[in-house]
């Protein structure tokens, strides 16, 4: 008997000793890159307090970039928690969007005009759905974007060098007038780039996915060579065909930086992750470099970026290179240089008086007047968008 019980210890030994030398000599399991451990718990908490506010406070908004973005953010949420409440106020303004489609098959932005840049941004809502919906909503998703995109070739707004224009002024009725056919990087980058490659992604045609190449081609042809790529939008005095003219620089180069990145990485991430050609995404990985670098070296030491005021459309659209920076380090470059921005950002963002003072409404930012109510809503729902992204790294751009 006391033999036994020395042999079934010894044995017992050995196994430890093996399972403890194989552990070690295994490659260590990768952490969380993007959010230190003490601030993980209240990065997820800080989500989950965002999704319950969008819920109660958000579910109708008229405005369909920024209701588009506070949906994506109950979808994510849905994934993340499993709370089916967010996925049924998502689902039912996606049902909104379906509805307000025009005839001629785009969509007025809100407040009367019809952008293509903004219609990108809302159609990210289905393209987000399309796997949590029923095939009947699948159908008259695919349909509804199918539309779209018919339109924007047939009224001639898709350039020889791949750019794609802006939109219509004004839109009554259902009637659209004045079209604005100037380029535009958002436009390009939000309807080219996204809006297109999921037409390529559910079809397979390559027509699509050609005009988000081209369209991200034309995109990256003006970029400068410190990385910074220019808002180009004529209607706004930043025309690419007027660079040397002081004012215009300033726009083109200055006002609406992070901004402009965070939505052109939005485009560049859903080409990459789902267009189909390695070369064209080996392409991608290599033309982006400069970008990132630059927002590496431009990032604020309290871990945002952009200078302009609390209320600016820069300031409040550039949570999204959150999310530009974790696909660059999921799919192009373990480089931890990207991590720890992306970290930076999330340490700033998780404490209250810092979120209130960016404009986080569920943190209690008050808006003072009616331009700065949209802006706050803006910069809340996209920061959802890239505190989703750190907890689960792809989410946002699941298809």
């Amino acid at each position: 008997m006391h033999k036994k019980f020395i042999a079934r210890i010894s044995i017992a030994l050995v196994a430890v000793f093996l399972f403890s030398f194989l552990m070690s000599a295994a490659p260590a399991r990768r952490g969380d890159p993007f959010c230190a451990e003490k601030d993980c718990v209240q990065t997820r908490e800080l989500l989950k307090n965002l999704c319950d506010y969008i819920v109660k406070n958000k579910s109708t908004y008229p405005t369909i970039y920024i209701g588009g973005y506070y949906m994506r953010d109950l979808v994510d949420g849905y994934v993340i928690f499993g709370n089916r409440r967010y996925l049924n106020t998502a689902v039912a303004y996606g049902d909104y969007l379906l509805n307000r489609q025009m005839r001629n098959g785009f969509w007025a932005s809100g407040y009367g005009t019809v952008y293509l840049a903004d219609t990108g941004s809302a159609l990210g809502l289905l393209i987000a759905l399309y796997n949590h919906v029923d095939h009947k909503r699948q159908r008259e998703y695919f349909e509804a974007v199918q539309r779209y995109v018919n339109s924007i070739e047939r009224d001639g707004m898709i350039h020889k060098d791949g750019a794609l224009g802006t939109g219509w002024r004004h839109v009554k009725d259902d009637v659209m007038t004045d079209p604005i056919r100037d380029q535009y990087t958002l436009s390009s980058a939000l309807t080219g780039g996204e809006v297109f490659t999921w037409m390529y992604h559910i079809t397979k045609q390559d027509r699509y996915r050609e005009v988000s190449y081209h369209a991200l081609k034309w995109i990256f042809s003006t970029m400068r060579s410190d990385g910074n790529i220019p808002h180009i939008l004529a209607m706004d005095n930043a025309d690419w065909s007027r660079r040397g003219n002081p004012q215009v620089d300033y726009n083109l180069w200055q006002k609406q930086t992070y901004g402009t990145a965070a939505y052109v990485g939005e485009g560049i991430l859903s080409f990459d992750l789902h267009c189909g050609n390695p070369a064209w995404r080996a392409w991608i990985g290599k033309t982006v470099k400069p970008n990132i670098e630059f927002l590496l070296r431009t990032q604020l030491p309290n871990g945002t970026w952009s200078k302009e005021s609390q209320d600016s459309w820069d300031r409040t659209r550039s949570p999204g290179i959150v999310n530009y920076l974790i696909w660059y380090y999921e799919h192009v470059d373990q480089d931890t240089r990207v991590a720890e921005a992306v970290r930076r950002f999330d340490a700033f963002i998780i404490k209250p008086k810092y979120g209130k003072s960016y404009g986080l409404l569920n943190d209690g930012a008050v808006p003072r007047s009616k331009g700065e109510a949209n802006a706050f809503n803006t910069v809340t729902s996209l920061t959802a968008r890239a505190l989703a992204d750190i907890i689960s790294p792809g989410v946002e751009s699941s298809w």
